[in-house]
């Protein structure tokens, strides 16, 4: 029945990446971005899985802020995703075993790397973009140790969207020929690892779910 929900948000997620994202800001705009993940709250919510809908919720909000001028969204959204981060944690990490050194070693050295960069340029955000960036790392941890499926790779696409808008913020010049692309790659990360990190949660606890009933 969440297929009801996911169908339009797909929709909305189609129209924000092939048309509003290289747009100028507008409500329309932030009403597209926001409502493709909204939906999938929603559905969330239908499948009776109040902490997963929580999370989404909190994107859907952090979308609307970052969808609007930057002076007055970066913090609130940044704030509204770092939230969200929290949320997911909670839920995934009773699912997670010892994540892998290899993997664990690169995401440290990926967000290592990427802090350092962005270092000289974030200024009085330096503390908000530092706590974030923990919680994804964290996060991340998570994702590498639980089973490869939907709600791993979900959760490491998410990441990976925070990692390419770090870098098309704060370490490209406005206007650079890569914004294009990048937008858009960021938009298939994010909403993509929304989605699958939606259907796999509900995929892996119904199975929980079914064998508590059971036993």
């Amino acid at each position: 029945m969440i297929w009801a929900l996911l169908v339009p948000a797909a929709l909305l997620a189609l129209a924000y990446g092939a048309v509003w994202t290289l747009r100028p800001i507008s409500l329309a705009r932030s009403a597209t971005k926001t409502g493709a993940t909204a939906l999938l709250a929603l559905a969330a919510l239908w499948a009776e899985q109040p902490g997963l809908a929580l999370a989404l919720a909190l994107g859907a909000l952090g979308d609307w802020f970052l969808s609007r001028p930057r002076e007055t969204g970066f913090l609130p959204g940044l704030a509204a995703f770092a939230f969200g981060h929290a949320v997911y944690l909670a839920l995934l990490w009773p699912l997670a075993g010892p994540p892998a050194l290899v993997p664990s070693a690169i995401l440290f050295a990926v967000a290592l790397a990427l802090m350092l960069s962005l270092w000289p340029r974030l200024g009085p955000l330096r503390v908000p973009v530092t706590a974030y960036a923990a919680l994804s790392v964290a996060l991340g941890l998570v994702a590498l140790g639980m089973p490869l499926g939907a709600l791993s790779l979900g959760v490491l696409a998410f990441i990976l969207s925070d990692i390419v808008l770090a870098v098309a913020l704060f370490l490209l010049p406005e206007g650079h020929r890569a914004h294009p692309v990048l937008s858009r790659f960021l938009w298939v990360l994010y909403w993509g690892g929304q989605a699958a990190i939606l259907i796999g949660a509900i995929d892996v606890f119904s199975a929980i779910d079914g064998v508590s009933g059971i036993a």
